[in-house]
């Protein structure tokens, strides 16, 4: 365990996920904690591991916009979910791209009086990207259907290994429209459209982080 444990977090992903965790964790704690000594330090801790993960998705923006490169040459506007998926990478680039123009301005080394309209521009496009997300997973879940063998009706065992692949990808779509349903709350705080306070959404980041994290810890041999 503690050895599968230090390669979870040897991995750029894990290592996220992990400060993503207690930076969750350190914000609940810190609003039920209101006003004492220990809240004012969680909450420097929510920041700054908020600001540390920055680091890890700073060239977000080039998977991003490499994946929309390859739906506009393949089937990005031949099918409803290659529009979904083609707008879904759209706006998590530009998100990352707007984020970075801010990066300095977080560390406190360049000051920009432009911050805050750049940054809720950014956490606009982070919304419409999760939102995309979610509609498309809710779009695979109802109208795709698994490609089968050509005689799979005459031969039941092949039938009995189809089904299960069918079930993994359901299962993996359904924990997909979960996380980023909880992301979804994120933004939806930051711009002021939909508060519902640092319980909530460190409650709904800390099992977004935690379905993600399973993910990653299975992967691991």
């Amino acid at each position: 365990m503690i050895q599968k444990f230090s390669r979870f977090v040897n991995t750029g992903s894990g290592l996220e996920k992990t400060l993503r965790l207690i930076q969750c964790v350190s914000q609940v704690v810190a609003a039920l904690t209101e006003s004492s000594a220990l809240a004012v330090q969680l909450t420097t801790v929510k920041l700054q591991l908020a600001l540390t993960r920055r680091y890890f998705r700073f060239f977000g923006f080039i998977d991003s916009f490499q994946r929309v490169s390859a739906l506009l040459g393949g089937d990005g506007f031949s099918s409803v979910t290659g529009l979904i998926d083609l707008a879904k990478w759209t706006c998590f680039g530009l998100y990352f791209v707007l984020e970075d123009l801010t990066i300095l301005h977080a560390m406190g080394v360049y000051a920009v009086p432009w911050n805050d309209r750049v940054m809720d521009q950014a956490n606009t496009f982070w919304l419409y990207a999760l939102s995309f997300s979610v509609v498309g997973s809710i779009w695979a879940l109802l109208f795709s259907s698994p490609k089968q063998p050509a005689k799979v009706t005459k031969n039941e065992k092949a039938q009995e290994k189809v089904a299960p692949v069918h079930t993994t990808a359901a299962s993996t779509l359904m924990k997909r429209v979960v996380v980023d349903g909880c992301d979804l709350l994120i933004p939806l705080e930051l711009l002021a459209w939909w508060p519902t306070g640092d319980v909530v959404i460190g409650s709904t980041m800390m099992l977004s982080t935690l379905l993600t994290a399973q993910d990653i810890w299975t992967k691991l041999a």
